[in-house]
C-alpha cells in the first residue's frame, strides 16, 4: 500500500511559509500606506477591509499549494505508476469557498486494469463533490441558515458571509447564491436519521401533543404536521420564565404519528423504570389513541390532562364579560359540576344570539371536566401552544408559502434536529457525500471534530485504496 513521504509535511510547511511572507508584507504596506490617504469617516472599515481581502487571498494561495503538492506526490509515487494512468493533466477546477472563488489544477487518473475506474486524487482525498461549483462548507452553512430561516434569506446572508466586505457598501458587487440551489442541496442530501442518546430516566414523563396545519403545494388541502415535545418537569431561570428539563421534540406528517413517536422516545428512556406519564393536550381524538400507545411497560401508568390554555380559551367564547370569566373560574374551582352548569346555562339566557357557541364550549368543558381538574392541580403547565407556534409555526407558516408533500418530511426531520440541539451544519460535513440514507448516533453528531477522519471516515478508490492523506492530516492536527 502506497503511504505519502514523511517528508510531505515539511515540504508543505515550508511552502506555505514562503507563500505568506509576501503576502503579509503586502497586506501591512497596502493597510499603512492606505490608512490616512482618505479624509473620510470609513478608515475602521477600510483598515478592516484591507485585512480581510489579505487574509482571504492568503487562505486561497495555501489550500492551492495544498492541492498541488499533494497531487504532485501522489503522481510521481512508485505505488501511483505501478497501478494508475496519467489521463489528463491540469485539469481546472473552480469552487466557491468561505473565502471567496478558488481556481486550481488537479490530475485525473486510470486504473491500468479497469478503464471504468477514473478519478481525481485531490477530488477524493478531499471528497470534493462532483460537478459542483460550491464546496462542502458553503452548502453545509447555507442549508444550516435555511432551516433556522428560509432559503431565500439563507441564499442572501450566506451569499454575504461568503462574500467581500465591501458588498456593504456596494451591494451590486455580491454574486448572491440562488434560492434554488440551496433548495436542490437540500434535495440531494441523503439526510441521515439520528438515533437519540438514551439518558437516564425519570419516574415521571411529560407528553405534550398537538397538530398545525401547513400550506401544501401538490394536494388541495393543507398538511398536517402532528408534533410532540416530551420533558420531565420545569424549572426557574430567572423572574416569571420557566423552562422544560430535558425537552425533546419530534413531529411528522404521517397518519401513523403515534408509533413514529414511540420509536422515537422509547431510544431515549428506558419505559420499565417509568411509573407515571402525563399527556398533555387539547383533547383531540387522535391524541387521546395515543393513551393505550404511552403504555409500554406494565409499570406505566399513563393519565390525560388537557391544557388549561383550552379550558381558558372555552371561558373567553363563553363570555366576553371579565368579571363573568372570572365567576366562571371560581365556580369551577370551588363548587361542583352543576352549579358551573347552571351559570352557564344563565348566560345563554341573556345571550340568545350565542347559544350554539357557548353550548358547544359548555360541552367541550364538561366533556373534560376531570381532566381540566387534575391538569389544574398538576400545577406544572402546559406550554404547547407556545411550542407548536415556535416550533413549528414560525418556519412552516410565518409566511404564506406551500411546501411538496415529497418534501416535508426531510424538512420535519431537519426542523426536529435544529429543536433538539443537532448541529445541521455537523450533520451535512459528516454525511453530505452518502449514496443512501443512514442512521448516525445523536452523540456522534454533537461530539463530531477532526479526530472523525481517523476514524473510518475515509475516502476509498474504487480498487479499495485508502487514501493516506488522512493520516497526515490527523497527525498534523495532533
Amino acid at each position: 500500500m502506497y503511504s505519502i513521504s514523511q517528508n510531505l509535511q515539511n515540504v508543505l510547511k515550508n511552502k506555505i511559509k514562503i507563500l505568506i511572507n509576501p503576502v503579509l508584507y503586502n497586506m501591512i504596506d497596502l493597510m499603512v500606506d492606505n490608512l490616512f490617504v482618505n479624509n473620510d469617516n470609513n478608515k475602521y472599515f477600510s483598515l478592516i477591509s484591507h485585512v480581510h481581502s489579505s487574509v482571504r487571498e492568503l487562505v486561497k494561495n495555501v489550500v492551492i499549494s495544498t492541492f498541488q503538492e499533494i497531487d504532485n506526490e501522489f503522481k510521481n509515487s512508485a505505488y501511483r505508476k505501478s497501478r494508475y494512468h496519467i489521463n489528463k493533466s491540469n485539469v481546472s477546477r473552480t469552487l466557491i469557498t468561505i473565502v471567496g472563488d478558488i481556481h486550481f489544477t488537479r490530475t485525473y487518473y486510470q486504473n491500468k486494469l479497469s478503464k471504468k475506474c477514473k478519478f481525481f486524487y485531490i477530488d477524493k482525498t478531499f471528497d470534493l463533490p462532483k460537478y459542483d461549483h460550491y464546496d462542502p462548507i458553503v452548502k453545509g452553512i447555507a442549508i444550516s441558515n435555511a432551516v433556522n430561516t428560509s432559503q431565500a434569506q439563507s441564499a442572501r446572508d450566506t451569499s454575504a458571509f461568503i462574500g467581500e466586505l465591501k458588498y456593504f457598501i456596494d451591494p451590486s458587487s455580491l454574486n448572491n447564491i440562488p434560492r434554488q440551489s440551496i433548495y436542490n442541496w437540500i434535495k440531494e442530501w441523503h439526510t441521515p436519521d439520528i438515533v437519540p442518546t438514551a439518558i437516564e430516566t425519570p419516574e415521571t414523563l411529560y407528553v405534550m401533543a398537538d397538530e398545525k396545519y401547513i400550506g401544501a403545494q401538490d394536494i388541495d388541502k393543507d398538511i398536517m404536521v402532528k408534533c410532540f415535545v416530551t420533558f420531565e418537569g420545569v424549572k426557574d431561570i430567572s423572574k416569571n420564565r420557566r423552562m422544560l428539563v430535558n425537552r425533546s421534540v419530534f413531529s411528522c406528517y404521517d397518519s401513523n404519528a403515534w408509533p413514529l413517536f414511540m420509536d422515537f422516545i422509547s431510544k431515549r428512556y428506558d419505559f420499565s423504570k417509568i411509573k407515571n406519564i402525563a399527556l398533555l393536550s387539547d383533547g383531540g381524538t387522535w391524541i387521546k389513541t395515543g393513551l393505550q400507545e404511552l403504555k409500554l411497560d406494565a409499570n406505566n401508568t399513563v393519565k390525560f390532562y388537557l391544557c388549561e390554555f383550552h379550558f381558558i380559551q372555552a371561558l373567553h367564547h363563553i363570555t366576553t364579560d371579565e368579571n363573568e370569566r372570572k365567576e366562571l373560574l371560581n365556580i369551577f374551582n370551588t363548587k361542583s359540576k352543576q352549579d358551573f352548569k347552571d351559570y352557564v346555562t344563565q348566560i345563554i339566557e341573556r345571550n340568545q344570539n350565542r347559544e350554539e357557541i357557548i353550548t358547544k364550549k359548555l360541552n367541550y368543558i364538561i366533556n373534560n371536566y376531570s381532566s381540566i381538574k387534575s391538569m389544574l392541580a398538576l400545577n406544572i403547565g402546559s406550554s404547547m401552544e407556545s411550542h407548536i407556534s415556535h416550533l413549528i409555526a414560525s418556519f412552516f407558516a410565518s409566511r404564506p408559502k406551500g411546501f411538496s408533500t415529497k418534501r416535508i418530511k426531510q424538512y420535519l426531520k431537519l426542523n426536529d434536529y435544529k429543536n433538539n440541539g443537532i448541529s445541521i451544519f455537523n450533520l451535512y460535513i459528516q454525511s453530505y457525500n452518502f449514496s443512501e440514507d443512514v442512521k448516525i448516533n445523536e452523540t456522534i453528531v454533537n461530539t463530531y471534530t477532526f479526530d472523525n477522519f481517523s476514524n473510518g471516515n475515509v475516502p476509498i478508490l474504487n480498487d479499495g485504496y485508502v487514501s493516506p492523506i488522512y493520516e497526515t492530516l490527523n497527525q498534523i492536527a495532533h
